[in-house]
């Protein structure tokens, strides 16, 4: 894949031959992650109040939601007895504490209680669609208070056709959704609960895959675990293969977990080309023939299914990565099937959208998807192996090469007969997080890597750039409908290894790593991170796995102990605490703790002051000490995290919540004047300053916010980061954009404008 940025300007998840039509299997033979169903019919009172936005009142919520949320009581064998809103409906009003209004509800005898809370608010019309954002708080507790309540709190975007349909039709679109995170929640509820006449549920499907990290293995570059298919290798020919497989890596399953692994994600596993292509190598998998038939050199699909099993069995997910936009040079179906290909040359124009879809990258012949019958061949394949090997997810490779709109409904299809909770991730080199958004929103995808914030995190810490890139990165989770939803990484096997871009310096890696690790999404590792593997291009990136020593496992090993351990660092509302060139830190809260993260690039401590909104017992995980006070030392060339208790159950919970709307919405705005100057503009140009906010245009200059007098004005949303550029665009669209790098805005709490002046950068 060809890699993109976003310095401005550069735009920086069986072989049927002759099939025309998809017959799918009985969706009963396909795997879908088990529940948990309890032996006894067992009572449980439910709530559900919908709640005014600022503390605005209460109200019942949509029929649709109570029926969907019925559904997945009664697969649980759980006796829903839904409570009338008017008989705690007055309670509520005042109240919006999740412990005191569970405490408050009059059960009618149930043993347990379900409490469903939510609350809509109108975002924005987007291409004549009105957007809002529904939230959702998830509690299930017993009634006689002997276990603690377990709480799950969710967002998403919901879409609606009419402006009169407003939080009713809303919060009715997305009941599927808040229905299937409520049966997560009880599986895990109900899991310690459970008789010993209960069927388990799956560990896979009830863990939050943000609480662990994502594990990419390269299998021939990992471990040998059987040398008879091996076929031809050499260990020193770095493109040649040398001999990893399946059973390599089931040898090595325990200490994957042991170092926080929850979802181990594979290289293509399915017949491919072996021989090499012009020197290049084909070890790695991306270069397959036939997507029915597992590798030899690999494997079978015995052992597939045995590593599934042994995952599933310790509580990790299996991923499989599936390529759909074509298939190996000279691969057999280019001559059984020429018409399934475009056969329109090589890829040239990397602007072009039209080439991205239709042309062969590097070679490699291009598949036409929007025909019925190569639809029908790549979806069949790939539904097999969720029926044969019951895989959790699917990374979806070359994104950008496939037509939008073959995702939407290949995505649509795979989720409908592997189950909601199946993970379909996609693959786009891209840092701008708006091209992101769209696609993960139109293509109907699970998750997006998040290369916005690699590029960041890679700056800062391996380029000695400003700190103030990651809190730029984190501020475009404005555009995504769920940044939760996001797959963070460092490298992987298209990218300079992270230990070769910071210089071999292990310190600069630990610091990418924690910031890595505490950041919202979840995070993904390559293999031989923890080994400091180094290489800066193909095959040099794709070294070998190295056993014998690890420098880097035991520090992302406690980072991962303490993501598990503590919700604010998966899950926390993230807040803005303090930032300029050398130093970013922000607060990750959730209601009963809060996660502090802070980043210092200066070789000089810095002091970053505790919020008195987040007073509580402190302290240094990482170093293993109590904070006196309410100031943090950072040191110098250091990140710190720290961790803040509530001092009573639930005190964070409303801070948390309007941290959240705030990151998510940016309700509360002060008005930005920036001076600009010295631009090369001539008459009838306009001077525009275009950046990564969606009032600069999202790096779109045609949308770019206008300099007019030799200022422009905007409203920001308060505690955000924005990166921009000035541009000079002229009546016929010609975009020219000033040299260097992004500039940096930070828009903290106060009052009046915030003012800045810049002038037109020229390289020297």
């Amino acid at each position: 894949m060809v890699l993109e940025r976003h310095d401005a300007p550069l735009r920086t998840w069986w072989l049927a031959l002759g099939w025309v039509s998809l017959a799918l299997a009985a969706s009963g033979c396909v795997h879908k992650p088990p529940v948990l169903r309890l032996p006894d019919k067992t009572p449980v009172a439910i709530a559900f109040v919908l709640d005014g936005e600022h503390a605005a009142g209460a109200s019942d919520v949509p029929e649709v939601l109570k029926k969907k949320v019925v559904e997945q009581l009664s697969a649980r064998n759980l006796d829903a007895r839904v409570l009338p809103f008017d008989s705690y409906a007055k309670l509520f009003e005042p109240v919006r504490d999740t412990h005191r209004r569970l405490a408050k509800l009059a059960n009618g005898g149930a043993p347990l209680v379900v409490l469903v809370e939510t609350k809509v608010v109108y975002f924005s019309l987007i291409n004549g669609r009105y957007r809002w954002m529904v939230y959702a708080r998830l509690s299930a507790a017993k009634k006689d208070g002997s276990t603690q309540p377990l709480t799950l709190s969710m967002d998403q975007s919901a879409f609606v056709d009419y402006e009169h349909e407003k939080e009713q039709a809303a919060l009715g679109s997305v009941s599927n959704s808040i229905a299937d995170r409520l049966g997560v929640l009880l599986d895990d509820f109900l899991g310690g609960e459970a008789s010993e006449g209960a069927k388990p549920p799956e560990s896979s499907s009830f863990t939050d895959p943000r609480q662990s990290a994502i594990y990419f293995v390269m299998v021939d570059r990992f471990a040998n675990g059987d040398s008879k298919n091996d076929g031809a290798i050499d260990l020193k020919d770095p493109a040649a293969f040398h001999g990893g497989d399946l059973q390599g890596i089931l040898d090595h399953l325990d200490e994957l977990k042991a170092m926080g692994v929850g979802t181990l994600w594979l290289s293509p596993v399915f017949q491919m080309r072996t021989d090499k292509f012009f020197g290049h190598g084909a070890f790695h998998g991306y270069w397959t023939e036939d997507l029915t038939r597992i590798e030899p050199r690999f494997g079978d699909v015995a052992l597939l299914r045995k590593l599934s099993g042994e995952l599933h069995e310790r509580g990790m997910r299996l991923m499989l990565d599936v390529v759909l936009n074509h298939v190996a040079m000279d691969a057999p179906l280019t001559r059984e099937r020429p018409d399934w290909f475009h056969r329109q040359g090589a890829l040239t124009n990397w602007s072009d959208p039209e080439e991205l879809v239709s042309r062969d990258v590097h070679g490699l012949p291009d598949l036409a998807q929007e025909r019925e019958d190569v639809y029908a061949h790549l979806l069949q394949a790939s539904l097999r192996w969720v029926e044969e090997v019951r895989p959790d997810g699917f990374r979806l490779d070359a994104v950008k090469h496939v037509p939008l709109g073959f995702w939407a409904r290949y995505n649509e299809a795979v989720r409908q007969q592997a189950g909601p909770q199946f993970l379909l991730l996609g693959e786009m080199l891209d840092g701008d997080a708006a091209t992101l958004a769209r696609t993960q929103r139109e293509g109907k995808f699970g998750a997006m890597f998040d290369f916005p914030l690699y590029f960041a995190i890679v700056d800062v810490f391996c380029r000695e750039r400003s700190a103030l890139k990651i809190g730029a990165a984190l501020s475009g989770d404005r555009v995504y409908e769920d940044p939760g939803s996001l797959v963070t990484l460092l490298d992987n096997h298209d990218l300079a290894r992270v230990t070769t871009d910071c210089g071999g310096d292990l310190d600069r890696v630990r610091r990418a790593l924690t910031v890595q690790l505490t950041a919202r999404g979840t995070p993904a590792l390559t293999w031989g991170i923890e080994s400091a593997l180094q290489g800066a291009k193909e095959p040099d990136n794709r070294g070998d796995m190295r056993f014998d020593t690890q420098p880097l496992r035991d520090h992302i090993a406690r980072l991962l102990k303490l993501r598990r351990e503590h919700p604010a660092l998966w899950s926390g509302a993230p807040w803005l605490l303090e930032a300029d060139e050398g130093t970013f830190a922000y607060a990750r809260i959730a209601p009963d703790e809060a996660a502090i993260i802070a980043v210092n690039q200066r070789s000089s401590p810095v002091r970053i002051t505790i919020p008195k909104e987040l007073a509580g017992a402190a302290r240094e995980p990482l170093a293993d000490r109590p904070i006196e006070g309410r100031v943090l030392e950072v040191a110098g060339k250091s990140v710190l995290v720290a961790l803040v208790t509530s001092p009573e159950t639930g005190g964070f919970a409303r801070i948390a919540e309007r941290a959240q709307a705030q990151w998510r919405r940016g309700e509360q705005k002060r008005v930005v004047e920036i001076e600009a100057s010295g631009a090369p503009a001539q008459q009838g140009d306009g001077v525009l300053l275009v950046g990564a906010a969606p009032e600069m245009g999202s790096w779109n200059p045609a949308q770019g916010l206008p300099v007019e007098g030799g200022m422009a004005r905007a409203q920001l949303p308060v505690g955000g980061i924005y990166d921009f550029k000035l541009v000079v665009r002229s009546a016929a669209g010609q975009a020219v954009w000033e040299d260097g790098d992004n500039r940096s805005l930070v828009v903290p709490k106060g009052e009046g404008p915030v003012r800045a002046k810049v002038a037109w950068n020229v390289r020297p």
